[in-house]
């Protein structure tokens, strides 16, 4: 089933947040709100728009998203994955706070850049 978050930039660091349902803002989407389309998406909306207004947030708006069948929540969207989980360039980068959502499909090693990683 399709449902909707909100995600917004925090103003502060600019890291990609999710609204939650105590109305603060998440660094993960696996605790933000799920949302039905209509009238609670809107008052959720005002809310983050409000957030907006009091610079805690920037550019708040809201994502499909579906629930797998472990609870996960996954935008159905590519672009808004990248926001969620991180780069997509190898499971390495990846937000590691977020199990699972990008595993090595073969052995791969880890990729180092000057010496870092």
């Amino acid at each position: 089933m399709t449902r909707q978050v909100i995600t917004a930039n925090r103003l502060k660091d600019g890291l990609v947040v999710f609204l939650a349902e105590d109305g603060s803002w998440a660094d993960s989407i696996l605790d933000a709100q799920l949302l039905k389309a209509g009238s609670e998406l809107d008052n959720r909306l005002v809310l983050a728009n409000a957030a907006e207004q009091a610079k805690i947030v920037v550019g708040p708006y809201e994502i499909e998203v579906t629930e797998t069948d472990t609870g996960d929540i996954r935008p159905v969207r590519y672009r808004e994955r990248i926001r969620a989980y991180g780069p997509s360039t190898h499971a390495d980068f990846a937000r590691q706070d977020i199990p699972g959502h990008l595993t090595h499909l073969d052995d791969v090693s880890p990729v180092y850049f000057n010496g870092v990683g």
